[in-house]
């Protein structure tokens, strides 16, 4: 029978998957999730648990003012239960301007605060201003975070080489982003994909956005039954299940040691489910 080569998969045996991250915690956050649960898509917000409940205002680039408070500690658990909540620092310092000791408290102090707040494990981070350095991606290692998101786009929808440094797609006021989002979902390779936009919710009010926003992931959700909708943290989680597929020497078989179900794609074009905690026995096919 010989050797197999398994392709991973994303849930539903799709290859294409799309996730949102917004930081801050701003009350049009509010706003957001109510257009994000329209369309069906899944974002990550990173918040700074220590500026929760803070109320300010700002001027955008065009000189108009916008609102930049952020949402009560008490709203924030019921507000984002259905997606998922990120940190980004306690008091959104920039972390490699304060010191190793500072950065380590911004970080895991805000983690155990949106811990405690939300009743969940905080996971994924973003990096207050893009600001990161070696020093700052161990401290988030040592904090317990799986992933961490730059501002530096790529324009690709290539999987994160290192789930620390996770470089995002592109900002979603970049002008090319309806071109890249016709690429993603048009395409019809087989190898899987990532398509992952950013931004800040204020920004939508300061640029008048939200109708551009909104055509973005109307065209988006019309690929639902080939494009998985996740937050961060729920992707890297899968992908590290993936990784952690146990084969027999010559790939009749295999274990999943982990708690979440996978779906890979064999050489041979067959759909294998891997139910978690299980072995799975393969199809067997021949060239």
């Amino acid at each position: 029978m010989g050797k197999r080569f398994n392709i991973p998969q994303f849930p539903g045996h799709k290859n294409k998957v799309f996730t949102l991250s917004f930081d801050d915690g701003v009350v049009q956050d509010r706003r957001l999730i109510k257009l994000f649960d329209k369309y069906g898509v899944k974002a990550t917000f990173n918040l700074g648990y220590g500026v929760l409940g803070y109320k300010g205002e700002s001027l955008s680039p065009a000189g108009r003012k916008i609102d930049i408070s952020k949402v009560k500690k008490e709203e924030v658990k019921k507000l984002y239960q259905d997606h998922e909540v990120g940190g980004h620092g306690l008091y959104h310092s920039s972390l490699t301007g304060i010191g190793s000791e500072g950065a380590m408290y911004e970080i895991i102090e805000d983690k155990r605060c949106l811990e405690d707040l939300i009743e969940k494990p905080v996971t994924m981070f973003a990096y207050p201003f893009g600001h990161y350095d070696d020093t700052v991606v161990q401290l988030l290692k040592l904090a317990g975070y799986k992933g961490a998101r730059t501002v530096n786009s790529t324009y690709r929808f290539d999987l994160p080489k290192d789930p620390l440094i996770l470089d995002p797609t592109c900002h979603y006021a970049d002008e090319k982003i309806m071109d890249l989002a016709r690429q993603f979902c048009e395409s019809r390779s087989f190898a899987v994909q990532m398509f992952y936009v950013w931004g800040h919710a204020y920004e939508l009010d300061g640029n008048d956005d939200w109708d551009r926003l909104e055509e973005l992931l109307s065209y988006i959700a019309q690929y639902k039954d080939e494009i998985w909708f996740a937050g961060n943290g729920q992707i890297l989680s899968y992908l590290e299940a993936c990784k952690m597929l146990e084969y027999s020497v010559d790939g009749s078989f295999v274990y999943n040691p982990t708690c979440t179900d996978v779906d890979v794609l064999t050489a041979f074009g067959v759909e294998e489910h891997i139910a978690a905690g299980k072995i799975t026995k393969l199809k067997e096919t021949s060239l």
